[in-house]
């Protein structure tokens, strides 16, 4: 947030394997400028838990748009769960932008590797050129509630049912649509971001102390591959 919100202009460049964090620090820079092969994404569920450096909440933001007079939180809800719950990863920098809102309509690609930080650096010199003026933190932000707790619990357990996920991929899951929802609020209620980031890092620090989770951590960590409990 402090980043986000820096009175200076924070330009990244990503490039290659951009995962989990890296994919959050590039969510949270004011432009972006990347290669063109990008393999761009938030993976935490493979790993028994949310992005949790400020992933889901921007995603969401994302999915939501900045049209603040008729956004469609449910909507937004659902794309975020499903980006996120599938842990879907962009085939190139394109795909980041247009699938998956990773990467935003005024973010670059640039096609030659050896020119990315070059090109990165112009944008940045170009972005306090032309007068960048620091943002604050939303307090406007609609979410859908209620509504996408239920709605999205319900495709979850089908999920569960239909054998597609496991019990315990539907407990994370759960923990995830809680904070996609918002929280345990009416439909249409404004929140802050600082209130879609503390529902972050209580399901991100909740799911830390589960056994099952730990175990996908060490799995992965020992195998480099996710394990399915």
């Amino acid at each position: 947030m402090r980043m986000k919100y820096a009175s200076k202009p924070v330009v990244a460049a990503p490039f290659n394997m951009t995962l989990g964090a890296g994919c959050e620090v590039c969510m949270h820079a004011h432009r972006v400028r990347a290669h063109a092969e990008l393999y761009m994404g938030l993976v935490e569920m493979g790993v028994g838990v949310i992005p949790a450096g400020g992933g889901t909440k921007e995603l969401y933001l994302r999915a939501l748009g900045n049209n603040v007079v008729k956004p469609d939180p449910m909507k937004a809800a659902m794309h975020a769960f499903e980006t996120i719950g599938m842990a879907k990863v962009s085939m190139s920098a394109k795909e980041a932008v247009e699938m998956y809102g990773y990467l935003g309509p005024a973010d670059r690609i640039t096609l030659n590797k050896d020119n990315l930080i070059y090109d990165a650096k112009q944008t940045v010199l170009a972005m306090a050129k032309e007068g960048f003026k620091q943002q604050r933190p939303r307090n406007d932000i609609q979410v859908a509630g209620r509504e996408a707790i239920a709605t999205l619990r319900l495709g979850a357990g089908n999920l569960r049912l239909g054998g597609y996920i496991s019990d315990y991929d539907e407990f994370i899951a759960k923990k995830l649509i809680n904070v996609i929802a918002g929280g345990d609020v009416p439909p249409g209620t404004m929140i802050g971001e600082e209130r879609l980031l503390d529902l972050e890092r209580e399901a991100f620090l909740s799911l830390c102390g589960e056994q099952k989770t730990q175990d996908r951590l060490h799995y992965m960590l020992m195998n480099n591959k996710p394990l399915r409990n």
